[in-house]
């Protein structure tokens, strides 16, 4: 058994944190997205992103937030790619990320009155798909999820654009060049 190892065990049966609250926090930086998509640097981890290719991507999310209160995973994972590639508190030139918002995830979309008035609550989403935008992601909709939904066009968000279909919009993107992830 290592020291590092039997330290940590002895810490434990002590009762007492191998690491401090602080010290695990301090592992975690939001660099673009403030607030959202953490990411623990690893300067010399494998497959970093070359600053010399250019990336285009477009996440598929689909799934709904757990609860109406809660924020959307997928867009957070969204938020977690912005602030993985980006350099200098900065978002990064060379990554274009396009997101396709369908399925359970399409409350994520609609607007602040809206969404009150559907779930007696603020849009869980509304920060982070500002800050998203302000990274320069798009984020587009699925105007047929919009019917399925039981929403209706005009509730959609401002800096949300409604597509004829999510397959359809990744269909074409794919023509593009921009790779599917989905989350």
């Amino acid at each position: 058994m290592t020291s590092r190892t039997l330290g940590f065990v002895c810490c434990w049966l002590a009762g007492v944190p191998a690491l401090s609250a602080d010290e695990k926090a301090a592992r975690w930086d939001a660099p673009v997205i403030d607030g959202y998509g953490y990411i623990n640097p690893l300067p010399g981890a494998a497959l970093q992103p070359d600053p010399a290719q250019h990336y285009k991507v477009v996440f598929d999310v689909a799934k709904g937030a757990e609860s109406p209160h809660a924020v959307n995973r997928g867009l957070w994972h969204v938020a977690r790619t912005v602030n993985l590639f980006g350099r200098d508190n900065k978002p990064a030139p060379n990554l274009d990320i396009v997101v396709v918002i369908h399925g359970d995830a399409t409350r994520s979309v609609l607007n602040d009155d809206a969404y009150k008035a559907r779930f007696s609550a603020e849009n869980p989403d509304a920060d982070l798909l500002r800050k998203l935008e302000a990274a320069g992601v798009k984020v587009y909709v699925c105007g047929q999820a919009i019917v399925d939904s039981g929403y209706y066009y005009q509730n959609v968000r401002d800096d949300v654009e409604v597509v004829l279909a999510a397959v359809a919009a990744e269909i074409e993107l794919a023509t593009q060049g921009y790779v599917l992830i989905s989350l």
